[in-house]
């Protein structure tokens, strides 16, 4: 609360900076229509894997005066997906670390004079009275909008749509070359898998950033329990795991958190939460279970798109596998 009254109470100097200055144009977004500058100069991002990074990406970089992030284990803040594929940080770059989860520094964003925050609708909106007092605020409802639409309207506000369109182009020819690879498709399933030990269940994904999105794309089939749920994911308790197994099966390991390090760790926590899983699941008995690292491959990013492409077609074109009984 205190942060917010001071926030506030510096609005004043803030409306006489750039953004009165500034041309704007109408953006439909979440919280409504809203004037945006037509050539932001000062962003501020609230989330760092699904706006902070596309801006890195499309080269925006240089626009962004503060972004969301996370800790280390010592406490280094960073910009997840950004530092593992861009090697771009808070050290190496302006960009100033405003918190983290549901802990954004108000009143440092309001010291860092943005003329354009953006944030997400659902997740942002007990703040935005308070945001919209400093900078124009656009809240993306990335549900609504979908992976690819969500990234379009972050290159759109900053200015920076032809990279997106480039890039875009790029992926639709890597999917159909995997198509190509893969004629088909929709005759192997593939399943997204996490154990989570601590709470005594595994998760079974329908979408999982880029890795989700090319399995779609190219039209790999899920099994019948992932495909049918509504929500992005779903929680099992043990005794549902042969309900997902699958013709292949990914799994994802992350350096940053502890006793997620490893293929071999993220093995144990399977063991953990379904002893002897393995046995279970005929893609795991017939070595059809794979591990790749998270990070790469769970981002809002074409080059996590490019990572999860090659990741998949590495490990499922062009090999023989024993395919699942139907």
């Amino acid at each position: 609360m205190k942060l917010l009254i001071a926030a506030a109470a510096i609005l004043g100097g803030l409306l006489a900076g750039p953004v009165l200055a500034q041309e704007t144009r109408p953006f439909e977004a979440g919280n409504g229509t809203i004037g945006v500058p037509v050539k932001p100069l000062r962003i501020v991002s609230l989330h760092d894997l699904s706006i902070t990074l596309p801006l890195v990406e499309f080269g925006a970089t240089d626009l962004v005066v503060g972004s969301h992030g996370r800790l280390e284990e010592d406490k280094v803040p960073y910009i997840r997906g950004a530092k593992e594929l861009y090697e771009t940080s808070f050290e190496n770059t302006d960009i100033v670390f405003l918190g983290v989860f549901n802990q954004i520094d108000l009143e440092l964003i309001a010291g860092l004079e943005p003329d354009l925050i953006i944030g997400r609708f659902g997740n942002d909106n007990d703040v935005l009275p308070n945001l919209e007092k400093i900078a124009p605020t656009v809240l993306l409802d990335q549900d609504k909008l979908g992976f690819f639409g969500s990234m379009q309207a972050v290159a759109d506000l900053g200015g920076v749509l032809p990279e997106y369109d480039r890039q875009f182009a790029r992926y639709q020819a890597q999917i159909a070359e995997f198509k190509r690879l893969v004629p088909n498709p929709a005759d192997i399933s593939i399943a997204i898998l996490q154990p989570w030990p601590e709470d005594g269940y595994i998760a079974a994904n329908k979408e999982y950033y880029a890795l989700s999105q090319v399995l779609d794309d190219v039209g790999f089939s899920k099994p019948d329990l992932i495909a049918e749920i509504s929500d992005s994911s779903l929680d099992m308790s043990p005794e549902f795991l042969p309900e997902v197994d699958a013709d292949f099966i990914f799994s994802t390991y992350e350096g940053l958190y502890p006793d997620q390090r490893s293929p071999d760790e993220i093995r144990a926590a399977f063991e953990k939460v379904v002893p002897g899983y393995c046995t279970v699941l005929q893609a795991c008995r017939n070595n059809q279970m794979v591990f790749i690292p998270r990070t790469p491959i769970y981002s809002s990013s074409f080059r996590s798109l490019t990572t999860a492409y090659q990741q998949v077609l590495t490990h499922v074109a062009g090999r023989a596998f024993v395919p699942l009984a139907k």
